[in-house]
């Protein structure tokens, strides 16, 4: 999870990886939490994966740094496109 931004009026806080603003959960697994990611120009829906650095070893960690790797290669139609990768230092 790269940045992180408010912003929303009315009190309502919302939640931002780099120009996609963070809606529901989709899905969790061994390495994070899948969003449903909106674009905040083109309304582009892509899927975010946000791992938690923190709570993973070493060994997992090098499994997605190998899984974006591989995504970065693939180009498939029945395989998901890695559009970016952003990260700080508690997210991937």
């Amino acid at each position: 999870e790269g940045s992180r931004g408010g912003g929303g009026g009315g009190g309502e806080s919302s939640q931002y990886v780099g120009p996609y603003r963070l809606e529901k959960t989709l899905g969790k697994g061994q390495t994070g939490l899948v969003k449903l990611g909106v674009h905040c120009i083109t309304g582009q829906k892509v899927a975010i994966k946000i791992v938690n650095r923190e709570k993973l070893s070493e060994s997992v960690l090098m499994k997605v740094e190998r899984e974006i790797a591989i995504l970065k290669l693939i180009e498939h139609p029945h395989v998901l496109k890695l559009h970016d990768v952003y990260e700080n230092n508690k997210y991937l």
